[in-house]
């Protein structure tokens, strides 16, 4: 791991490291609406059936602006490392835009010492 990198783990633990300390809950969030234009393709392709892929590209935008202003968060922290990262989504303003959710725990962690 090198000095300016955040490693982002899903896992509650980061593999040949130790956490040295827990700065704390850490969250990247977008809120996306969906245009009338989007509606419309995806209104089509819906009538065919298969995959929304105006909705899934969006979706992918929106995924990865969360991700990163969630290891903006972290780095503002002090934090190397997320772990026990996950994405959520809820739908709001009666389904007319969607929050993507990136949350984490900010921590410290130092690689563990290879013994001879």
């Amino acid at each position: 791991m090198n000095e300016n990198e955040i490693v982002v783990v899903t896992t509650p633990e980061l593999p040949g490291h130790e956490v040295v300390k827990v700065l704390g809950v850490v969250h990247g969030l977008t809120v996306r609406t969906r245009g009338v234009g989007g509606k419309f393709v995806a209104g089509v392709e819906g009538i065919f059936g298969g995959e929304v892929t105006s909705y899934t590209s969006e979706c992918e935008k929106a995924r990865k602006e969360s991700l990163e202003r969630l290891v903006k968060n972290a780095r503002e922290m002090g934090a190397n490392a997320i772990i026990s990262v996950d994405f959520e989504t809820s739908d709001i303003l009666q389904g007319t835009a969607t929050i993507f959710a990136a949350y984490g725990t900010a921590v410290i962690a130092r690689p563990l010492e290879k013994s001879p």
